[in-house]
């Protein structure tokens, strides 16, 4: 068995589809914003619009890696109740893998745009400072 097939498993979860659908809409506006629009007022004013929701999307994707966290634990638990002790480390080690692999996919998944909002603020205040 290769190491994907191991892990197929994970693609089954809401929450890391969650977690890569808000991951992948942050940063194609973030992308879009930083290095691809001219810098103009119309730049500006669009960033002034999105900034407030980036951020408050940005901070979900912790948030969804720690429900992920919580729901695979309470898969495991729940499993571990209805195989009466049969096959406990199989049960015990899918659950598992998928609440650290959420927490961990959260976590990753929110440096980037974290830190591609940094560089977007450095620019705004970089464009004011030239235009007023």
């Amino acid at each position: 068995m290769s190491i994907f097939s191991d892990y197929m498993f994970l693609l089954e979860s809401g929450v890391i589809w969650a977690i890569l659908l808000i991951s992948c809409f942050c940063y194609g506006l973030l992308i879009e914003l930083c290095f691809i629009n001219t810098h103009t007022e119309a730049w500006f004013n669009r960033t002034q619009n999105w900034l407030k929701s980036i951020t408050i999307t940005l901070s979900t994707l912790p948030l969804l890696g720690l429900l992920g966290t919580i729901t695979g634990l309470l898969t495991t638990f729940f499993r571990m109740s209805q195989e009466n002790g049969f096959n406990i480390q199989e049960v015990i080690s899918g659950g598992i893998a998928e609440a650290m692999f959420t927490t961990q996919l959260g976590l990753i998944m929110v440096i980037p745009g974290l830190l591609m909002l940094a560089y977007l603020n450095a620019q705004r205040n970089k464009w004011v400072a030239l235009h007023l």
